[in-house]
């Protein structure tokens, strides 16, 4: 990165330098600074700054615009977050932020200028390209971007009060989590049985995977012995790449016991997958995807568009991909596995997130909870009662 160096007076021991911030709208964005000294002091200045830049260590002041702000926060966390994540902050940023008040001096900016720019988010036309308005929970996260970001510059002493943390953050309805009982999960699988993921969505209805985490497996994961699967990466589609990335969360890189329906099909698919493969030219191995497609890795969105076309041909009405998962943690609830083993099992990153998403199953595990106790307890106390009365 270069800079511009100018005299501020004829003498030369004073000197402005003027340099470009990293910027994710491809607009030019500068940013100046003085020193008092030789033009060597300028350019020693100069490049202790571009280094802190590039390393994300540089600190903005006051009189920073939110958009040169934002530009620096994308770029310092950079290494931090997935390329899917970073993705989806520098679009929220770029398109939605920016726009409305990248202009405000961080320093001045204050609760309404954050409202205002929600206001204007909810029911709004897409800045993305894409068609339709902005949903609640679009908005949501775009104010959780934001949120973030200025909640490092408050951290970083640059501002003394995030502004968001005084705006009420969008309200929307969770969708409603769909889940299959036993007897139509059964149904759906024989269904699917014989289409090219038919195996795919066995392993994923009977471990609870992430659509990212059963495309990543290979089979150094799986141990068909012991009967255990061992996620310990995912995949992710950003631009036009598919890469493969570190699980979601620490929680996320978990060992996990198969049922025995999952074992013995994952049993069938491997010979099966081993003679597919010889065919062209490829021995299977312990880096072998267990679900590819001509020995590359399935694009998630079109692993997602397969399984909406074998649904519709299945005649089920709607069944959505993560559907599986909220079926496979609902059937264990369900047959009274607890809270803890169910949120261990799916990579939550605490019990309470899982206690959250399946708030509508833990009645029916208090009931049987509170059954399972009056066998116990209330048999003994009718007993009781009833040689009293003897």
């Amino acid at each position: 990165m270069k800079g511009h160096f100018r005299k501020r007076n004829p003498k030369g021991d004073s000197w402005t330098v003027w340099f470009d911030l990293p910027s994710p709208d491809g607009k030019r964005h500068q940013k100046s600074f003085t020193v008092k000294g030789t033009r060597k002091d300028a350019e020693r200045e100069f490049a202790r700054r571009m280094h802190e830049l590039e390393h994300g260590t540089y600190v903005v002041d006051r009189n920073t615009t939110l958009a040169e702000y934002l530009n620096q926060w994308l770029a310092s966390i950079a290494h931090d977050v997935s390329a899917r994540t970073l993705a989806g902050y520098r679009s929220h940023i770029e398109f939605h932020v920016i726009p409305l008040i990248g202009h405000v001096n961080l320093g001045e900016l204050r609760p309404a200028h954050v409202d205002a720019a929600k206001q204007s988010w909810l029911g709004g036309e897409r800045k993305d390209h894409k068609a339709g308005k902005l949903s609640a929970h679009t908005v949501k996260h775009i104010f959780s971007t934001l949120f973030t970001a200025l909640n490092k510059a408050k951290r970083q002493r640059i501002i003394s009060v995030n502004p968001c943390e005084a705006v009420d953050p969008p309200k929307y309805e969770r969708r409603e989590m769909g889940s299959l009982d036993p007897a139509r999960a059964a149904e759906f699988l024989a269904k699917l049985e014989r289409t090219e993921i038919g195996t795919a969505i066995v392993t994923m209805t009977g471990t609870g995977l992430r659509r990212g985490e059963l495309l990543a497996l290979r089979w150094a994961d799986v141990d068909l012995e012991s009967g255990t699967l061992s996620v310990n990466r995912a995949i992710e589609h950003v631009g036009h790449e598919v890469r493969f990335k570190e699980p979601k969360t620490k929680q996320s890189r978990r060992t996990i016991s198969l049922p025995p329906f999952v074992l013995e099909r994952l049993r069938r698919h491997r010979i099966q997958q081993a003679e597919k493969l010889l065919q062209l030219g490829v021995r299977q191995g312990g880096q072998t995807l267990l679900f590819e497609r001509a020995n590359e890795p399935y694009n998630p969105a079109t692993f997602g568009s397969i399984f909406a076309r074998a649904v519709a041909q299945a005649g089920m009405g709607k069944i959505r991909l993560h559907d599986l998962r909220h079926s496979f943690a609902s059937m264990l609830l369900g047959a009274g596995v607890d809270l803890k083993t169910v949120s261990t099992a799916l990579g939550h990153s605490s019990v309470s997130t899982t206690a959250d998403i399946y708030a509508h199953v833990t009645p029916a595990m208090l009931q049987s909870a509170a059954d399972q106790l009056d066998s116990a307890l209330g048999g003994a106390i009718r007993k009781h009662a009833g040689g009293k009365e003897a």
